[in-house]
This record gives structure tokens, sequence and C-alpha cells, in this order.
């Protein structure tokens, strides 16, 4: 289970090889994670299917397309077709352990997106959902 949480970690960064080339808004984001997997043990679920984690980033330290390969985490997976429509971009991605999976990101002006995904495993149909803001300018306490 903690291996398909970190695979699907990983795919919501591969959406960067097709997002523009802009600069990521310094600030300190909040990004919360919500996973169903059906038949999940409860001690497993209530670890694994929310959590809420906060990143800084210092202005001019990173393009979205920095986020690509963190940790070289996604060199287990491949990005198969992408498309992007205004605000949205699209994927299909391929695991080496036979994982794949349907994304969509949305932008939501420069500070906010969603993500949703569809991954189809060995132990079944995960979906995952992801929002990340911005929630202040800098990332030094008040």
């Amino acid at each position: 289970m903690k291996a398909v949480l970190l695979i699907a970690t990983a795919a919501l960064l591969l959406f960067a090889d097709s997002a523009p080339a802009q600069e990521m808004p310094g600030g300190l984001w909040e990004i919360k994670t919500k996973a169903d997997v059906p038949g999940m043990p409860p001690e497993l679920a209530a670890k694994f299917g929310s959590h809420t984690i906060t990143s800084c980033v210092k202005p001019g330290e990173k393009k979205w397309s920095d986020q690509r390969n963190p940790n070289g985490r996604d060199k287990q997976c491949e990005t198969l077709e992408t498309k992007v429509e205004g605000n949205k971009i699209m994927w299909k991605m391929k695991c080496k352990d036979g994982t794949s999976a349907d994304s969509v990101i949305t932008f939501n002006g420069k500070d906010a997106y969603t993500m949703d995904m569809v991954m189809n495993t060995e132990s079944g149909i995960m979906k995952m959902h992801s929002e990340g803001k911005r929630i202040a300018e800098t990332c030094t306490a008040k």
C-alpha cells in the first residue's frame, strides 16, 4: 500500500513535463490529498487515506517543471500521453509494476490547483484527489 501511495505522489509530479515553464509562486504551499482504496483496512485508511503537507517554495526557486523528478521517484513510471486544454493537463501513466493511471490537473489561477487520478493496480482501482494552494506569500512564521 505504501508503494502505491508513493507512485500516486510521483504521478502528481509527472504533470510538470507539460505544465507551462512558468515560475511556481514563492510562499508556503498546502497540499491536501485523499485516497480512496476499496478494501483498505481501517488502520491503513486512517494513516494513508487523507493527509496534508506543507512545502516552502522560495521566490524564483522553482518552476512547475522542476517538480518532475524529486529524488528519482518517477523512474518507475512513464508518461504515455499528455494533453493540454486551457487550464487543464491530462495524462496517462504506466509503471514497471503494471500500475496505470489516468489523471487530470486543473490550475485555478497561479496559486491553486486540483488533481484527480484513477489508478489501476494489481490490488484494484484507487482514486486520489489532491488540492494544492499557496497559503502564504512567505514561509516565515508571523
